[in-house]
Parts: C-alpha cells; structure tokens; sequence
C-alpha cells in the first residue's frame, strides 16, 4: 500500500489545539526537528501538495493516520507543512463541500513542520503521520465519522498555495455491529474494435490490450466482488492478441472463477435502444444470445440475462424489450428515473424501487450520480490518489447517513470511461474488508438490499428516458434476410457463402457504422444472395413430345454454385397427372389432379430427371415449373416448357368406343329384323302381291 517508507514525520498532539512535536522514527515527543535535511530533494515551483498514498481508515485501537506527500515549494528553506484535522462530518453535502476545499466548524491545529524537519523518500515523497488514541498523544477520537484533514505550504503563518483536503475515517469498535453500505462497483471493460472485411474484430492493438490487461490484473491482486461490463467484441479482439490478450484472459477467468459478476453483452458492439426503436428485438436478441456464447467461451462464464446495467439514456420501450427477454433486475442512471418523493431526497437514496413498465415489471436501482461523476474523472493523472481516497471516504459518510439500515450504491463509470490501474489499485484495496462499507455483485445488491417504500407501499418509479432514433440506413434489412434466409435454406447456413452473408447481415447493426455505409452493405448483400441462388438454372423451355398417354419428361437443371442445393420443385399442368416417384436425387409427391412437388438434392454441376406422367388429352399444353426453398416458404426462379401429346385422349377413347358400339349393336339389330321378315312371305308369291298392293294404292287414290 505504501512505497518506501523514507524519513516519517509524527504528528502529536496533547491537547486537541496544539502540536508538540515532529520527530523521526525513533525519535520521542518534544524533540527538536532534524536539521540538515536535504531540501534540494523537494520539486522547486508553485507552491503544491499532491497525495501519493494515504490510510483508508483508522482505528478503532490505537494507530495512525498515514499520508505520503509529494511537496513542490518555491522557497523550500522558509516554508512549512501545515495541518488542520476539522470536525467529523454531518452530512453528504457537508462532504461534498469540504471536499471543494469548503470546510467549517471545529478543528484542531498541530504547529507547522519546516520543510527542513523533512526528507523525501526514493519515490519523491513524504510520509507524515497523525496518531489516533496513541497514550503517548496524537488525536483523540473516539467517534465513528469521517474527519476533512487540510493539508498546506504556509511561509511565515500566510498560506502559500492551494489546501490539500484529504478525509481521515475513523472507525470505533461499534461500527462492525452496524449495516455496511453494499457498494457495487461496475467495471467497464472494453476498447475501440475495428471490424475486418468479414466483419469480425480485429486483433485489439498491443498498447490497448497492454492497459486492459493492468485492470484485470488489479481485480486478482486485491480481489473484492467487482461486477465486470465486459464488451464481446472487445473479449474477441483480446484472445486474438498473442499472449498479452490470453493473460487478460486468464485474470478475468479467476476473478469470475473467484465470485465476480458477468454482465450481459451483445456479441458487437450495437446501439440496443436504436434497434428496440427499429422494431428490431429478434435481431437484438440473437446478438444478446451470440455474445453471450462468445464471453462463455472466451472467459469461462455465462453471463445471466437477468441483471443488466446501462451508462446512458434508456428509454422504457427498451426496458420492456429486455424483460421480454428475461431481465428482472436493471441499473439505470438516477436521472432516466422519475423523481423521488420528497421524504427519499433528504438523504442519499440507496434502495431498489419497482419500476413500471407496460406489460412488465423490472426492479431498478439508479446508479449514483455523483459517485459517477467522479469515476468519469479515474482516467488517470495527478489526480488519481486523491479521487480514489475521496472516493472510499464518500461511501463511508453515505453509510453513516444512516448505518442502522440496509443500504445500496452503485458506482458506475460514464459510458467510454478507461479507469487508470493505479486507481483501481487503491479503490479495490480500500474496499477490501471496509469495516463501513460492503463490495457486493450488482446481483448480490439487489438480493441483499430491501426495495424501497413509501406510505406503507413499494416505492414505484418509471423511466423517464427519451425514446431513441431508429437506426439509420437499415429500411432494405428485411429484403437482405429473407434473401440470406432463402439461400440458406438451398445451400445450408454452414455453407461458406452463406455464412459469409450471415455474418454481414449480423455486422450491419453494428453501431460502428454510418446509416450510409449500413444502407449500402444491406445492398450488397441482398445481391449476393440473389446471384448465388441464380446459379440454379430451369430447364430451358423446350417442346416435349407424348406418344403415349404414360411417359417421361426429360427435365434438365444446371447448376454453378459449386453446392450441393436443396430444393423444392413444383410442377402444374392441368393436362397431366402425375405419379409419385423416387429418384438417386430425391422424390416427387402428388398433390392433387395436374400438381405435384418434388424434394431433391443437387450436387452436381448438370442433373436430368425422369419424371413420369399420364396424358389426360391430346394437343399441346404448358408444365409449369417452380424452384424454392425445401420448406416452400418462398421461390426463387420459374419455367415452363410445352408438351406434345399424340396419343388418344380418355374421353377421344370413350367416344370411340362408344361409336363403334352403338353400330355395333344397331347393325346387328337391323340384321336381326331383316331376316325375321322375310320368313314371314313365300318367296315365289311375293312380287305379285307387291304389285297388286301397289295398283290398289292408286285406285283408292
């Protein structure tokens, strides 16, 4: 926690106004400053204070109160090291204050120590020490509380320069009997991805996985509960980048393998409210379930639906979206959140409420805003020390608002934020075993802390976050998906073509491109899909010739995809009848009168097939082909071809039949009656009776 300890200045004091003595280790109250001290080690120019470690908490037995300085003085020879210690402080924004330098009420003033008493150590600091109910003097404290400790150059009593404000937290032997404030520390984890050609990331650069690498490595060092907001695409990019990437993979691996919490992610990186504004859920949802895999596979655990965090304005037609998809439990910022009831806004709100949503319900925590704030600062800099310190202080004066309560915080950086290592060093070691403050999983809070309530009900907010933009350029997304959808079903989804189309179709939503680059993949994709299917060809129309009722059509398709395609063929004709049939390619079912649909496989460059069918006339008539899909849900291309037939019809048949019948049997009638007649009259009699017959016709006429 501290570098080499060097020359130490004690602080002592008698009475809780004076200082008696700044000694040396080894040294005894009351004597004199060491003269002699290199002041050349000291920085020359403005008059500065900088925090370079100091104890996160003291007590609640005797001990001390441990600052390490790094002193820039103009004039190191006449100038001195000056300490106030003020009063515990009352409230949030008494803290807040004092930590702007704005620090009132009682105090306690040790003398000076000359710049001359003190030395720096290796590392160009100074270690300066405040003992806490020491026997031999020091601070006598015997409240839990956080205490402003001012720290400042002063030349001849004036103030030279600007105070540094640090925050001492003392902690009495009651504390641990008290509710520890659950702190839940959301850690982002990603960098800039670029997507390559095939629209995967790239191998993340080595300066980025080098500083990724330095966070992970602090969550094993000073392991606490930390839930991490790890980015898929960014977990990708890492375990491609040679044995830097795999040993952030491995840290990451252990601090998840140790209890630490795993945030849901998409599997690149998308604007999640743009796509719910887009009606676009069932595309959200299968980036939520592939990056889910992707982190499973790259860091060893999946992380659960259930809790979700967002750093930036969320809307609650989004929020409704999620629950749809399993959450239960969400981190928003305060200011997505309806305002609290008057009696909640005194103190720190640090409680779930339920929020409303229409269909669903979601608890909801909103994230600190100031504690947020703050973190968007721990990027690194001079500052660095000091905001991590002011940090675990803060949390600690949020706890004793009000300790005999159950309460919760969640700290989340601003979205895009990097967290230098050194902070995260200091603040993930302050949290470990904090006698007033508990890091928990933002999952772990939520079980832990009571949901909040107001007149005897639950506490019910609703999101006030603006409803997002639709994402631009992606009006042609439905055509290029039923297009890579219909290829798929010919030529499989694992084929490398349509994988490819896949793969761009899923890239395409990613918020890393403009509407006009999104609109313009869309495109090329809907073209390549169409060109792979066009590379099944239709018999070519031809005329084919029936010399019988039954037959064989010789049907001819090409193929230049170099696939093996499943198809879908119908044929219709309401001239034919057709017979169920098998083929090495696949089989042909009659639907009904003139249709019937044929599944085949083709995996060769030129297929012919045979295909049976029964001439129901006579003359020429159009077959009608369709290609499609194995399912039928869509065709992709169409032909016809002209069928002769020579042969005699059923119904020509039944005429004929029926014709030469019907003279069948009148000949045979006109026969039969022909013969009985002439039996009837003698032959040698009947000429005569035919002419008298005739003579008395006329003379009756």
């Amino acid at each position: 926690m501290r570098a080499a300890p060097g020359l130490r200045a004690v602080l002592s004091f008698l009475t809780p106004l004076v200082l008696v003595s700044a000694v040396a280790p080894g040294g005894t109250a009351g004597a004199a400053p060491r003269s002699g001290a290199p002041l050349s080690a000291f920085a020359i120019g403005p008059d500065n204070l900088r925090l370079l470690s100091q104890t996160p908490w003291v007590g609640p037995g005797p001990s001390d109160f441990q600052l390490r300085l790094q002193v820039t003085a103009s004039q190191p020879a006449g100038e001195s090291l000056a300490l106030i210690v003020y009063d515990a402080l009352t409230s949030r924004s008494a803290f807040e204050a004092a930590a702007d330098g704005d620090v009132h009420g009682p105090y306690y003033v040790p003398a000076p120590l000359p710049l001359g008493s003190l030395a720096a150590d290796r590392g160009g600091g100074v270690n300066v020490d405040i003992p806490v109910n020491r026997r031999s003097g020091g601070l006598s404290l015997s409240t839990t509380g956080v205490y402003p400790v001012q720290a400042f150059l002063e030349q001849g009593g004036v103030r030279t320069g600007q105070p540094l404000t640090v925050f001492l937290v003392y902690v009495d032997k009651y504390a641990r009997e008290l509710h520890r404030l659950d702190a839940a520390f959301v850690l982002p984890f990603a960098s800039p991805v670029r997507l390559s050609g095939l629209g995967v990331p790239d191998p993340n650069p080595d300066a980025a996985a080098s500083s990724l690498g330095r966070d992970a490595s602090m969550l094993v060092k000073a392991w606490v509960p930390v839930t991490l907001q790890a980015d898929a695409a960014t977990i990708v990019s890492i375990e491609k980048a040679g044995p830097a990437g795999q040993a952030v993979l491995a840290n990451i691996k252990q601090d998840l393998e140790a209890g630490g919490e795993l945030l849901p992610s998409t599997a690149l990186p998308v604007d999640i409210a743009a796509l719910v504004s887009s009606g676009l859920e069932d595309q959200l949802r299968a980036e939520v379930v592939s990056g889910g895999k992707l982190l499973e596979a790259m860091a060893g655990a999946a992380p659960s639906l259930a809790t979700w965090v967002f750093g930036d304005d969320i809307d609650a037609s989004t929020l409704a979206a999620l629950a749809a998809m399993g959450a239960k439990q969400v981190v928003v910022p305060e200011e997505d959140l309806s305002s609290l009831p008057a009696a909640d806004s005194r103190l720190t709100f640090a409680r779930p409420a339920e929020l409303a949503l229409p269909g669903d319900q979601l608890k909801v925590v909103g994230a600190d805003a100031g504690l947020s704030s703050r973190l968007g600062g721990a990027t690194g800099g001079p500052g660095t020390v000091l905001l991590a310190n002011r940090l675990l202080a803060e949390l600690a004066m949020i706890d004793l608002e009000t300790p005999s309560y159950e309460r919760g915080v969640v700290l989340e950086p601003p979205p895009g934020t990097t967290l230098d290592p050194a902070f995260l060093s200091i603040f993930l070691s302050g949290l470990h075993d904090n006698p007033l403050v508990k890091a928990v999983s933002v999952q772990q809070l939520f079980s832990d802390v009571p949901m909040a309530t107001t007149a005897g009900k639950l506490l019910v907010r609703t999101a006030q976050g603006h409803q997002a933009a639709p994402l631009p350029g992606v009006e042609g997304l439905a055509d290029a998906e039923q297009a890579v959808l219909l290829a798929g079903e010919v030529y499989g989804n694992s084929s490398a073509p349509i994988a490819l189309l896949e793969q761009q179709l899923t890239t395409s939503l990613s918020s890393l491109y403009s509407g006009s680059t999104r609109e313009a993949l869309l495109v090329g994709v809907l073209q390549a899909a169409n060109r792979e299917l066009a590379k099944l060809h239709m018999p070519a129309e031809t005329s084919i010739t029936l010399t019988s009722r039954q037959g064989r059509l010789p049907l001819s398709f090409a193929s230049t995809s170099g696939l093996t395609a499943r198809i879908r063929l119908v044929l219709t004709s309401e001239q034919l009848s057709f017979v169920a049939t098998r083929f090495a390619e696949g089989r042909c079912f009659p639907v009904n009168l003139g249709s019937e649909y044929c599944l085949l496989t083709l995996s060769q460059p030129a297929t012919t097939l045979q295909v049976p069918v029964v001439a129901r006339t006579s003359g020429s008539f159009p077959l009608s082909l369709a290609m499609g899909a194995p399912d039928g849900s869509a065709f992709f291309a169409q032909g016809s071809i002209t069928v002769r037939s020579t042969a005699i019809s059923d119904l020509g048949l039944i005429l004929m039949l029926g014709a030469a019948l019907f003279l069948a049997v009148w000949w045979a009638r006109n026969a039969r009656h022909g013969r009985r007649a002439r039996r009837l009259v003698p032959r040698d009699e009947e000429p005569s009776r035919v002419g008298n017959e005739a003579g008395a016709v006329r003379r009756l006429g």
